[in-house]
Parts: structure tokens; sequence; C-alpha cells
């Protein structure tokens, strides 16, 4: 078993819908939670849950908040 220090991040299998989120997720505007549920065919609590693990792994995901719409969710870039 190996110890992840608070820098390193744990990518998810390339190909995989979490991989696909990541991309999502990358993108400079963000993405919707309800875009991410209907692009992975996930419920939302489900999209909601996985944003969630892509923290634990080292990921830092923001909810931005827009005026009229609905929140997104971007990847924070490293300093």
């Amino acid at each position: 078993m190996t110890d992840l220090t608070s820098t390193d991040i744990k990518a998810p299998r390339a190909g995989s819908k979490q991989a696909k989120l990541v991309s999502m997720l990358s993108r400079k505007s963000g993405v919707t939670l309800e875009k991410a549920s209907e692009a992975l065919g996930w419920q939302p609590h489900t999209t909601s849950a996985t944003m969630t693990g892509l923290r634990k792994r080292g990921y830092k995901i923001e909810r931005v908040i827009k005026n009229g719409k609905p929140s997104a969710y971007v990847i924070q870039a490293a300093a």
C-alpha cells in the first residue's frame, strides 16, 4: 500500500466514465451537475458522489455560482 501526499493525484483509469468526468470538469467553464449526469448516463446523486471521490483522490473541485443559472463545477488548475 502506498501513501499519497497532499499533492499527489490518483488519476482515474483512461477511458472510464470517471476520466470523462475529469475531462468535463477540466474545461475552463466547467460543467453543471445536470449536463455531466446526462453525458455519463448517471443520476445526479451518483455524479455528485463521484466528484466527492475525485476530491478524495486529490482533485480540487470548486463550485462556481452563476446568477440565474445552474452552478458549474470546475477543477482548479495547480498554482
